[in-house]
């Protein structure tokens, strides 16, 4: 602030003058972005790793859940294919 006072009383007012105040009035502003930005950066990383990390299991998830179908209708045709032959041998079986 004592910055602004000063350039206040400054006969003599020129653009390069504003200029050097807007620099030092705006520094604490520059570094405060400065460091949003690596805080953003940082968080851009983390969440680049999450979805990656999301993506994996859901891959993973749907591979097991086709296995879990597949498996389901293998079985199924042995049960069915186990009671046509219990049919034929005369073999009842309950199911």
């Amino acid at each position: 602030m004592n910055i602004l006072l000063n350039f206040i009383y400054m006969a003599n007012i020129t653009l390069e003058s504003i200029s050097k105040l807007l620099k030092l009035e705006f520094e604490p502003i520059k570094k405060i972005l400065e460091e949003h930005t690596k805080i953003l950066a940082q968080h851009t990383r983390t969440l680049d790793i999450h979805t990656k990390a999301l993506d994996t299991l859901l891959t993973k998830k749907k591979i097991k859940d086709e296995e879990t179908v597949i498996s389901a209708e293998r079985f199924d045709r042995l049960e069915h294919w186990a009671f046509q032959v219990g049919k034929k041998l005369g073999i009842k079986l309950e199911l």
